[in-house]
């Protein structure tokens, strides 16, 4: 069952496209530009890995979906991609990753993507969601959210769990400090689930609760959600004064005829047509002309102009 799906980030990439058309300096519009390009690019990989979710959940009594699940408690900000929640209450707590060029995992855990030139090291996506369990299991304990059994709270456990692109190269090394086979691609996800469920012991089964109880405890969590509101103006230093960004008026090729000048029919003493750096070029020199816009073999005929 899906309890919510992911927020629209439509208004703040709206937001970002009319900062782009600010009159921005460079280094502005890089940044916005590059901020706009990683939203667009994480929520096309949330959606993606939400997609394997939704066909394998959406249906089941068992297990709850809830996407996109912000929670802001203690002064902790936690913005959880997606949480899958068993009758176990078993919390899987996932970290969607879109890394093009995949991801490399040194023997001392180290996290590195490829630029396109080198690889370059990056704050572990494991340690980044172990962040955000702990902001979800200090908000669940602090306000008694968990279901409970005899009047005690059943223990919940949480499981980490990096989803990257199913495109992406994951290059693990043959020992690690810390188990990897949570960092999985999110097509693979499922089979992952799988196989975690067939080694649960009977020694489990009292804490299993009932499908209502499952609904009842994830929609608690949902109730926990408090959206985000950006102000990229002001993160970015954009002052809303700033003139829009002009576009030149295209040029003509070299060798193709200059149109006519919007506004004018055109020489004003022979008829024939004028473009606009004529128009423009009368208008500057109106004493000379007497105001009147001329053609260029008009303007040589007039008296003292070259013949």
């Amino acid at each position: 069952m899906i309890l919510k799906s992911k927020d629209s980030r439509q208004e703040d990439i709206q937001e970002l496209n009319r900062l782009l058309g600010l009159n921005l300096s460079a280094k502005q519009r890089f940044l916005v530009d590059r901020e706009l390009k990683c939203l667009q690019s994480g929520d096309r990989n949330e959606q993606n890995s939400a997609y394997y979710l939704d066909f394998r959940y959406k249906d089941s009594a068992n297990w709850a979906v809830i996407h996109d699940l912000r929670i802001e408690h203690r002064g902790r900000v936690a913005q959880i991609d997606h949480l899958l929640i068993n009758r176990y209450l078993d919390v899987y707590v996932l970290e969607s990753k879109n890394y093009y060029y995949g991801i490399k995992i040194t023997p001392e855990g180290e996290f590195l993507v490829w630029n396109g030139k080198g690889y370059q090291a990056i704050e572990s996506p494991i340690e980044q969601n172990a962040r955000h369990i702990q902001a979800l299991q200090l908000s669940i304990e602090d306000r008694n959210l968990a279901p409970r059994r005899l009047g005690f709270p059943i223990p919940i456990n949480y499981r980490n769990v990096v989803l990257l692109a199913p495109t992406s190269k994951i290059i693990r090394p043959d020992k690690a400090p810390f188990d990897l086979s949570s960092v999985v691609k999110a097509d693979a996800f499922v089979s992952y689930i799988e196989q975690i469920m067939d080694k649960k012991s009977i020694i489990e089964a009292p804490k299993i609760v009932g499908s209502d109880a499952l609904r009842d405890f994830a929609e608690k969590l949902v109730r926990l959600h408090r959206p985000g509101t950006f102000d990229y103006a002001t993160k970015f230093g954009v002052s809303e004064q700033q003139p829009a960004a002009t576009t030149p008026a295209p040029q003509p090729e070299k060798g193709q005829p200059v149109p006519t000048a919007a506004g004018h029919k055109g020489c004003q003493q022979c008829g024939a047509a004028v473009d606009k750096k004529v128009v423009y070029f009368c208008t500057i020199n109106k004493a000379r002309f007497k105001g009147q816009v001329l053609c260029r073999e008009c303007q040589k005929s007039l008296p003292g102009e070259e013949k």
